[in-house]
């Protein structure tokens, strides 16, 4: 074994211990300490990743996507921060915390790398459906809120409440994701959909219920209010059909005992 590779698990434990700081940080006196904690903790979480890419070059190791997540989320929420949205910021540093803790000490096949991956395209879809399913948790959070009349969130959406536009460029990333994650089936199997896989069916579950919201925000058939328990609704339906299947048995990290 490289000696680099415990180093994979160590990066990615340390960003978690951060991220659980930037989470118990996450207050309104306390925004400096909690940008800065969180802002190593996705440089341990990106440093796990990048490394993992590079030991494992060019293939590409299965069940990756709770480790890109939570970093995906903590991308949005300095986003919500620098766009005048510290609430909506807090919230997605204690939603990327609890990913992370999961990722953390539920782990499943971490160092096993999937064959067939020497095209680019094997490299790209995991990170961008990451980033889809960010917007779609992001989303969530934004709805809870939307329904709870938070001063914040009436002063800026004017109208057009955010959790809608964050589930549309969730939508079109997701999708784009799907697309090149298609493409490298084709290229290494000789074909873009294996129907059998239940991780395939349980995504499209997902890809099919944000197509609904989409539907119905284009056609405003519902009220704000309705759309917003629809997104809420969606998160517990992520958990289930896309991050549970991609976690394994619980396990204590070593240096944590």
């Amino acid at each position: 074994m490289n000696p680099l590779t415990p180093w994979v698990g160590y990066l990615f434990q340390a960003g978690t211990l951060l991220y659980l700081l930037a989470a118990l940080s996450a207050r309104p006196r306390l925004t400096r300490l909690c940008l800065g904690t969180l802002g190593a903790a996705m440089v341990a979480n990106l440093a796990s990743m990048g490394l993992k890419l590079y030991l494992s070059w060019p293939m590409q190791s299965p069940f990756q996507e709770p480790f890109w997540l939570p970093v995906a989320v903590a991308g949005l929420a300095l986003g919500s921060f620098a766009k005048g949205r510290p609430s909506l910021g807090r919230g997605l540093v204690v939603v990327t915390a609890t990913l992370a803790l999961i990722a953390a000490l539920f782990p499943k096949d971490f160092y096993l790398p999937f064959p067939r991956s020497n095209t680019i395209v094997a490299h790209i879809f995991l990170p961008m459906s990451a980033i889809g399913k960010a917007c779609f948790y992001a989303a969530g959070t934004a709805a809870v809120m939307y329904l709870s009349h938070w001063k914040e969130t009436t002063e800026l959406d004017r109208g057009r409440p955010l959790f809608g536009r964050l589930i549309v460029w969730g939508f079109v990333i997701f999708t784009l994701s799907l697309f090149l994650a298609e493409i490298w089936s084709y290229l290494g199997w000789a074909s873009p959909v294996i129907w059998n896989n239940a991780t395939m069916t349980s995504t499209m579950a997902v890809w099919f219920y944000y197509g609904c919201f989409l539907h119905l925000y284009l056609l405003r058939a519902w009220s704000a209010r309705r759309r917003a328990w629809f997104a809420v609704a969606g998160v517990p339906l992520l958990i289930v059909f896309t991050l549970l299947p991609e976690t394994g048995g619980f396990q204590w990290p070593e240096w944590w005992l």
